[in-house]
């Protein structure tokens, strides 16, 4: 591509106001990025500003010359000065309406993957990576240039806002300052915008999706549920690898309340099922040794995902069934020695002491997965006559969610 084809293809796109056409005209992945690269390098740069500026002129003039820095600094293949360069663009794609949101969404993905390389490069030559910390303040400041555009809603940047907030969330969630993240729902929630629903569904799913993992850290487990069972009921059956991470934060979600994912849909996982599977399967049979056994054997995995201390908090739902067992064994007495509960406790592995019983049970009723009281006393679980152990989840709707 020359110079001339280059500056025709981008007028007629401007003049279209063809985003899509712009993005391609501006990305670092494009076909025309070489033959490009090397008419630009032939140029005096006086003159290419001059010819820039006279051909295209504004508001893109800049961009288009801040995008051949970005050429000229690849193709000195030194990837700090990229990503540096790169980082410009993005205030300067943000001042447009609507149409623009393509190019604002390339630039800042390509930011962000540039800033990965310039952080590699950094630590091959014995210096700090910091870049990825710069992009994801820069990504936040084209979150806020849609946020507050105050054009009228049909060319608003404001279509955009979901899109740029689930962007920076993932950029967030990787150099770890999620805390970050509050800021952008705080600035979500006090604007006026349209309704979720109405923004593209990929934007919606990304949205949810790490929303929920925010509430999941938080411990606010009956919200994440929610934002995940949204996101994956939104989310195409195409898409398997994002419905798998949604269900990876889900399952653990479902399982420390009781609720067991349908064995249908555990069958379309089969990376799921075998995560998760060995834990269903020891709540199912009140094994606790075995749910154990699988802790010790998927903690790696459960620890990388930020998810073990929730799935260890599930042993009470396995316990609970053990629980359970005993009473069927005992001829379902409404009173049973809380001794019985020690015995089966040991029976499957599980030495701890009385206290720890006492506890274990007492949770259970305050849960509501028991129904009946402790006779501290006489050291006896009392249960009620009428449905002691109500099911916990097992036919839950959520669990059948596609």
């Amino acid at each position: 591509m020359n110079m001339k084809t280059y500056y025709d293809s981008f007028q007629s796109c401007a003049s279209a106001e063809d985003g899509d056409g712009i993005k391609v005209l501006l990305s670092t992945a494009a076909s025309h990025v070489k033959d490009l690269t090397l008419k630009i390098s032939q140029n005096n740069p006086k003159k290419l500003e001059a010819d820039v500026h006279r051909i295209i002129g504004n508001p893109w003039a800049e961009l288009i010359l801040q995008y051949f820095k970005v050429l000229l600094a690849i193709h000195k293949n030194n990837y700090y000065e990229v990503y540096k360069e790169h980082n410009n663009m993005t205030m300067l794609a943000s001042n447009l309406s609507r149409w623009i949101l393509p190019v604002l969404y390339m630039i800042c993905w390509e930011t962000r993957e540039l800033a990965d390389k310039a952080d590699d490069y950094l630590i091959d030559n014995d210096e700090d990576p910091k870049c990825l910390d710069e992009a994801a303040r820069n990504i936040n400041k084209g979150f806020s240039t849609c946020i507050t555009d105050r054009s009228p809603l049909n060319t608003s940047r404001k279509w955009g806002v979901y899109y740029m907030a689930g962007f920076a969330f993932k950029t967030y969630f990787k150099v770890r300052q999620r805390n970050l993240c509050t800021n952008i729902l705080r600035s979500i929630k006090v604007q006026d915008l349209p309704n979720l629903g109405q923004y593209p569904k990929p934007h919606q799913v990304t949205f949810l999706y790490y929303h929920g993992r925010l509430l999941f850290l938080e411990a606010a487990y009956q919200q994440a549920e929610e934002r995940f069972v949204a996101a994956f009921r939104r989310c195409p059956r195409f898409e398997k690898n994002n419905k798998e991470l949604i269900l990876r934060y889900l399952i653990p979600v479902w399982l420390i309340r009781g609720v067991l994912p349908s064995r249908e849909l555990l069958s379309r996982y089969p990376a799921i099922n075998e995560l998760y599977g060995p834990f269903i399967d020891a709540i199912k049979d009140g094994n606790v040794k075995k749910f154990e056994e699988a802790l010790l054997q998927k903690e790696k995995i459960l620890v990388a995902h930020e998810t073990f201390l929730t799935v260890e908090l599930a042993r009470e739902i396995s316990i609970r069934s053990l629980f359970k067992k005993v009473y069927i064994l005992n001829n379902r007495v409404s009173r049973i020695p809380l001794e019985k509960f020690h015995i089966a406790l040991k029976f499957v592995g599980l030495n701890v002491e009385m206290t720890e019983v006492i506890w274990f049970v007492a949770e259970m009723i305050r849960k509501g997965f028991i129904r009946g009281y402790l006779s501290y006393q006489k050291m006896y679980l009392v249960l009620s006559e009428i449905n002691p152990f109500p099911p916990i989840g097992v036919n839950h709707p959520s669990a059948f969610i596609e």
